[in-house]
């Protein structure tokens, strides 16, 4: 336990710089109208501080976690044979999409909060309930992970959360960490989100 400790101390960083290699073809037109402005979902209304209020579909952003760019990304990095097999959810304006590998499911979910002050708010309260948390700087407005596999991030009144800790602690014929696999897809997303996969 205290070297697969040392080893997440270690890893978790640099994992965030190698992952953006794998972002090429996260630009499909409504990725990109995404990633250039947030935009909002369908339904949604703007209060008068431009708040976006709970709407009845997600947006592209949150839609993204669970499409063909980020499914791509995770055969890559995995070495899948094909893409997983997933479920997605929109309830309480958290979208999740969950996917089922052969080592086992991998939930990413996106949290939509009312306006970036809320989101921050919610990242805050969601590192003060886990036991062990470190900063991953670079990644986002704000980002931290955890030695059991859990990477969240922040961007604008976004929450996004990569969930790895159903998979074993090491896996694959490389042993691959599931601390690094879930910096990594985090990285894939926030690249489409913010266009560098474009690149």
């Amino acid at each position: 336990m205290n070297q697969r400790s040392r080893h997440w101390s270690r890893l978790a960083i640099p994992a965030l710089l190698t992952a953006p290699l794998l972002l090429a073809g996260c630009g499909s037109s409504a990725d990109s109208q995404s990633a250039a402005g947030m935009s909002m979902a369908p339904g949604a209304t703007m209060t008068p501080n431009g708040a976006t209020e709970a709407a009845a579909t997600p947006p592209d952003t949150a839609l993204m976690v669970c499409g063909e760019d980020i499914s791509t990304q995770v055969v890559k990095v995995l070495k899948l044979g094909g893409p997983p097999k997933t479920d997605s959810d929109w309830t309480d304006s958290v979208y999740t999409c969950t996917y089922h590998l052969p080592m086992g499911d991998m939930v990413l979910s996106v949290q939509v909060a009312k306006d970036d002050a809320s989101a921050g708010d919610v990242l805050v309260a969601d590192r003060a309930r886990r036991a062990r948390t470190q900063d991953l700087s670079g990644l986002g407005e704000q980002a931290f992970g955890t030695p059991a596999g859990v990477t969240v991030v922040l961007k604008d009144n976004e929450i996004l959360t990569v969930d790895a800790t159903r998979l074993p602690a090491a896996f694959g014929d490389n042993d691959q960490h599931r601390t690094d696999l879930a910096n990594e897809i985090a990285s894939d997303v926030l690249g489409c989100w913010t266009g560098d996969g474009d690149e």
